[in-house]
């Protein structure tokens, strides 16, 4: 389990304590100097119990492998590291934890437009070179589908900086069908991609509302001094889950859409739900499958539909059959002519 910054802070105290062999280490004396450190960095008030203590300890045993250990003085009791050289800040990586720092590096070099995973692969290196291992260099064995002539991914790494520095940015931004770019002042909260585009979801000053902006738009980009604008009106890893992609329409909540796919294609669906939402509601004799979506419409979902052809027919609602039924008879016009 992860380690907040306050336990960790608690666990430096008690790290500090536990080393000091001049003095003795009762659960009294350990949880008196801790409030005290406590109250001294985080303000007049701040304080654990003593069955937070024993916790922390317990803790400490568990993720570090410190070896405290109790001993009796006459009728007292107290606390100490078995070995005293011992330190939570001076603990070894072991082998297979640079191993998985190594994986987890490649992964991220795979996504076009970040140094920092360069950097970070800078010190895996001197992790290795440190504790005198092996850098084998091994072929890659997890490719993720990429396109080379991505465009906007140059802004990739700035604007995940921004975001979790809490800066405003200043766009010069050009829509696909727009004669010329328009400023916006950005609050940035998510960085998405899909289907080969990264977006950036973000507060925008100039409309008073949330947006989505595609990297590949982005004309410049620069860090601005305008107070930033907390996210306190949406869960953002919630904004896009109602809808396919990125387009998220105004005044438009999810519906119930009833598809019916074929036998050939009924097994894919199967393994590979079209949404998270998708249930499934029959499965015919003939292999014909008929799911429930739950979704806005929306033309990333219009087109998902239309990608899987003839294998798959709309039930409901019938504006939506109606829309496809329009865009098959645009089809047809366009290759009658």
């Amino acid at each position: 389990m992860p380690i907040n910054k306050s336990a960790h802070y608690r666990f430096e105290i008690i790290d500090e304590c536990l080393r000091n062999t001049m003095r003795k280490w009762s659960k009294a004396e350990l949880l008196k100097f801790i409030n005290r450190r406590l109250e001294l960095h985080f303000g007049e008030g701040v304080s654990i119990s003593l069955s937070q203590l024993r916790y922390d300890l317990e803790s400490m045993k568990t993720e570090f492998d410190a070896p405290i250990e109790l001993y009796k003085d006459g009728r007292n009791v107290y606390y100490r590291y078995e070995d005293q050289e011992f330190s939570i800040r001076t603990i070894p990586l072991r082998e297979e934890d640079i191993l998985k720092l190594n994986d987890a590096v490649k992964l991220l070099q795979q996504i076009r437009g970040f140094t920092i995973a360069d950097e970070m692969a800078d010190i895996v290196n001197r992790l290795e070179n440190r504790y005198k291992l092996v850098n084998t260099k091994e072929r890659s064995v997890i490719s993720f589908e990429s396109s080379p002539s991505m465009q906007g991914v140059e802004n990739l790494e700035d604007i995940y900086h921004a975001i979790i520095q809490n800066k405003v940015l200043k766009i010069d931004y050009k829509a696909f069908h727009a004669s010329e770019a328009r400023t916006w002042h950005i609050h940035p909260y998510l960085l998405k991609e899909y289907t080969h585009r990264w977006y950036l979801l973000g507060f925008a000053e100039e409309k008073n509302c949330m947006g989505v902006f595609a990297l590949d738009r982005m004309k410049s980009i620069k860090v601005c001094r305008n107070p930033y604008k907390a996210n306190t009106d949406i869960n953002s890893n919630d904004y896009f889950s109602d809808v396919m992609g990125v387009t998220v329409l105004p005044n438009q909540s999810a519906e119930e859409i009833i598809l019916e796919f074929s036998p050939k294609l009924s097994p894919y669906i199967l393994t590979k739900p079209v949404h998270h939402s998708q249930r499934i509601l029959s499965r015919s004799e003939k292999g014909e499958l008929t799911v429930s979506l739950s979704l806005v419409i929306n033309p990333e979902l219009l087109n998902t539909i239309l990608s899987y052809r003839y294998d798959v027919k709309v039930l409901q609602p019938q504006h939506l059959i109606n829309e496809i039924k329009a865009t098959a008879s645009q089809l047809m016009a366009l290759y009658s002519a």
